[in-house]
């Protein structure tokens, strides 16, 4: 499923961040899952640019083209409100399940910078973002949230090309120009900045993902017996959630404090929305099945319910394979689109905020 829905993303050259698509491993001793499929259901995936792409370039250094290429400063940095398009480089602390093998190198900033020279004449002016100017804005912008700057270091940081592109100019051709290309992390077109989750989704607030047959996250597995005189070493396998786990579940939620509402998404429905919210990607459409999509239920809360506790509590149910917070959906998303950063529900929403 990971592969057809990779090679799609390719060839669309657009549309959601390869992050999405497959496990993530934090840098250092942050480990964690992230179920592609849970989260393109809750209409929350970032969609953030071309899969596969990043940017680097010779401006790191000062250098550039002598006209449209700048050093990101104090001074002449582009404002939020000018950029169309950021590409961000690949780490030494980007998870390898990214695609990521170290940080790019200046070879392969060479490469990219010929790309923009040669190729991409639809790019007005642009401006290289060091590491270290990254990670001073990222920690002006949450300065407020000691937790999530405890987390992230300055190497996690990656460092990126920020573009302002001509009037007119094809924005899936320059996004996809960089596809494939090797020290390449994300691209990120601003135009299609990340949506709101709950308006996305018509306000719901948590969504709980029901376990599929097969899915590798750890709250699905189960060790079946080994058989006689066999070895115990049995394979993990995913087990889907069970129609009396399913019932449980639904009168739980009901019943639980602060809550307003709550809906039952079948397979269908959440494949419906899915080409709903990915009408312009035709390619991931094609790549992805009903039976890929998992069975969920959607929660409506209280003004004055705690989101922590109610996520905390769906998290120990039995046959519940996620619990996702659409306000941490939002913020990871914005995190993504402006500074590459791919991090879990647990960093950036502490206790499932």
């Amino acid at each position: 499923m990971e592969d057809r829905l990779r090679e799609a993303l390719a060839e669309a050259g657009a549309a959601v961040d390869p992050s999405t698509l497959r496990p993530l491993r934090a840098p250092g001793h942050r480990r964690f899952r992230v179920d592609f499929r849970m989260l393109t259901a809750a209409a929350a995936v970032v969609v953030v640019g071309s899969a596969g792409a990043v940017l680097a370039g010779g401006a790191a250094d000062g250098g550039g083209d002598g006209g449209r290429m700048t050093a990101a400063t104090a001074a002449n940095e582009l404002t939020r409100d000018d950029l169309d398009m950021t590409v961000f480089l690949c780490t030494a602390t980007a998870p390898k399940e990214t695609g990521c093998a170290g940080a790019a190198g200046s070879e392969q900033r060479e490469v990219i910078e010929r790309v923009v020279e040669e190729q991409l004449p639809q790019i007005d002016v642009g401006q290289w973002v060091s590491q270290a100017v990254a990670y001073d804005d990222f920690r002006k912008r949450y300065a407020h949230d000691q937790a999530l700057l405890d987390e992230v270091q300055a190497a996690d940081l990656p460092p990126s090309y920020q573009f302002k592109l001509r009037q007119g100019a094809d924005r899936r051709q320059v996004a996809s120009a960089f596809s494939g290309l090797a020290g390449v992390l994300s691209v990120v077109d601003h135009a299609a900045g990340p949506p709101s989750a709950a308006t996305a989704q018509g306000g719901w607030q948590v969504s709980a993902f029901l376990c599929k047959a097969g899915t590798q996250l750890p709250a699905c597995q189960a060790k079946p017996a080994a058989p006689e005189g066999g070895d115990s070493k049995s394979t993990v396998r995913g087990r889907a959630a069970t129609p009396a786990q399913t019932k449980a579940l639904q009168q739980l939620i009901q019943k639980m404090p602060g809550v307003q509402e709550v809906h039952f998404e079948d397979q269908a429905a959440a494949y419906e929305n899915f080409k709903e919210t990915f009408k312009d990607n035709q390619a991931l459409v094609g790549a992805t099945r009903v039976e890929d999509m998992p069975q969920s239920f959607r929660i409506k809360l209280n003004a004055d319910a705690v989101v922590s506790e109610v996520v905390a509590e769906l998290r120990r149910q039995p046959g519940v394979a996620q619990v996702v917070s659409d306000q941490c959906l939002t913020d990871r998303a914005a995190l993504a689109t402006d500074f590459g950063l791919h991090l879990p529900d647990e960093v950036v929403c502490p206790g499932g905020a």
